[in-house]
């Protein structure tokens, strides 16, 4: 596979990519909370506690934060460089198709 971005797009792109980073990371989070939450739920038919949901909520307001972050960002990134802009999305989608088969076949 060619490199997706080479040095000089990579420096174009890095706010938007430390963005969406973020994103991540803080959608991540708070499924994986709301998950665990589910889980003892089914298993020990527990509703969450205050302390839990209140949890869950600011997980879920660190990820609304960082959304609008990275449509910032994008939305930057597009008006100054649209290539840089379309490699950033190219490569993003590049990462998405890896993890996603990662998550299906560890192992593949």
């Amino acid at each position: 596979m060619a490199e997706l971005l080479d040095d000089p797009t990579r420096e174009s792109v890095a706010d938007a990519l430390l963005a969406y980073n973020a994103m991540e990371t803080t959608k991540r989070r708070h499924f994986d909370y709301l998950n665990l939450l589910e889980a003892k739920r089914k298993k020990f038919n527990l509703s969450p506690t205050q302390e839990e949901q209140g949890l869950l909520a600011s997980l879920l307001a660190d990820h609304d934060q960082t959304v609008k972050e990275f449509k910032v960002q994008s939305q930057s990134l597009l008006l100054a460089d649209a290539d840089a802009h379309r490699s950033l999305f190219g490569y993003i989608s590049v990462l998405n198709e890896v993890l996603s088969v990662i998550e299906q076949d560890p192992l593949h």
